[in-house]
């Protein structure tokens, strides 16, 4: 007992410290330390009064409390391009305070070698970036969330140059579409608990497989991937839920199709396009799953009894929505017999 609570301690600390999400804006990368995140969703309309202060896009009700949407640009020193329907916005957290942060993509969550962050060697004027992650084709700016914090707070009078109504898409449908997200993030949740403990346990992936929405929590996983980024080996004699090897920053993987491994039964042909790279206590190993939609922050789940060949991979379950959501067993999982191969 003792000696679980201490490997669930340490990978969460791992998490809070070396894992961060990466986004995309302007054409340059930015990224935030996963332990800041709380959600991430598509952009919402907002309450933009005449006048805003700087940096602050707009407002609008999120789970009942009314939180700011940042944009970043002005902070960075680049022009604010136009939104689009596609934006997201990350959801985040800083000394119990939650607001939101505009960007264009997201491109993954991944664990930084510490090796590899590097503080900027010259005064930035940019107090937001004190330090990047180099990779050997990319260099990533991480914002310093508290550093944003600030100064949302210190240009509170400082009216904003920038007209953020004229930025949103202004189409009939696009308004409606947007209009929907911002009343359906008015519901409280009874699921759903926020803002949340910085040091809580309750982060989970949602990921679908044939559309059936599935959560994993946060502090088993290593590493988000695109497949079309990885060459998978297939592998003669395994069974067919192994998709074969995958070399991930010099670590050879097991990859284990979820959709075959949980026996699904549908004819179904939806194609994977996302790798789950999860942290066991022995191992890691990555997860073939269809789609990875969002970051959820859950409380009160109550275990459930399923009637289904998969049921024993299954924690427990809960509706939202009239919307079934599955929280899979990873230490059911991960300590399967069957997902052990000798790749030696």
């Amino acid at each position: 007992m003792n000696n679980n609570y201490s490997i669930q301690t340490f990978i969460s600390n791992k998490l809070a410290n070396d894992n961060y999400m990466i986004f995309r804006l302007t054409s340059n990368l930015y990224a935030i330390n996963i332990k800041y995140v709380l959600e991430i969703m598509n952009i919402p309309a907002m309450e933009i009064p005449e006048t805003m202060p700087k940096g602050i896009i707009g407002m609008f009700d999120y789970n009942s409390s009314i939180i700011k949407a940042v944009d970043l640009c002005p902070f960075l020193g680049f022009d604010t391009p136009h939104f689009n329907i596609s934006d997201r916005i990350i959801i985040v957290v800083s000394n119990q305070e939650c607001f939101a942060i505009h960007t264009e993509e997201i491109e993954n969550i991944t664990q930084f070698d510490s090796d590899k962050i590097q503080k900027i060697p010259y005064d930035n004027e940019h107090s937001l970036l004190k330090y990047v992650y180099k990779t050997d084709d990319s260099v990533i700016n991480i914002i310093d969330i508290n550093e944003l914090k600030k100064l949302i707070s210190i240009n509170i009078s400082v009216p904003s140059s920038v007209n953020y109504k004229s930025l949103f898409p202004d189409d009939e449908k696009s308004f409606q579409l947007l209009k929907f997200r911002a009343e359906k993030h008015k519901i409280v949740r009874d699921s759903f608990s926020f803002p949340v403990d910085l040091n809580s346990n309750n982060q989970y992936i949602l990921f679908t497989l044939d559309n059936q929405n599935y959560f994993l929590d946060l502090k088993y996983i290593k590493e988000l991937i695109s497949v079309k980024r990885l060459n998978i080996t297939h592998l003669p004699y395994v069974q067919n839920y192994i998709s074969g090897i995958v070399s991930i920053q010099g670590e050879i993987l097991v990859v284990v199709n979820l959709k075959k491994f949980l026996n699904f039964k549908s004819d179904n042909s939806i194609e994977a396009t996302k790798l789950i790279v999860a942290e066991g206590k022995n191992f890691n190993i990555a997860f073939l799953v269809d789609d990875i939609k969002y970051i959820k922050n859950l409380k009160n789940i109550n275990p459930s009894k399923y009637n289904k060949s998969s049921s024993n991979y299954i924690l427990s379950e809960f509706v939202e929505e009239d919307v079934l959501y599955n929280i899979l067993n990873f230490e059911k999982i991960i300590n399967d017999e069957r997902i052990f191969i000798d790749i030696a």
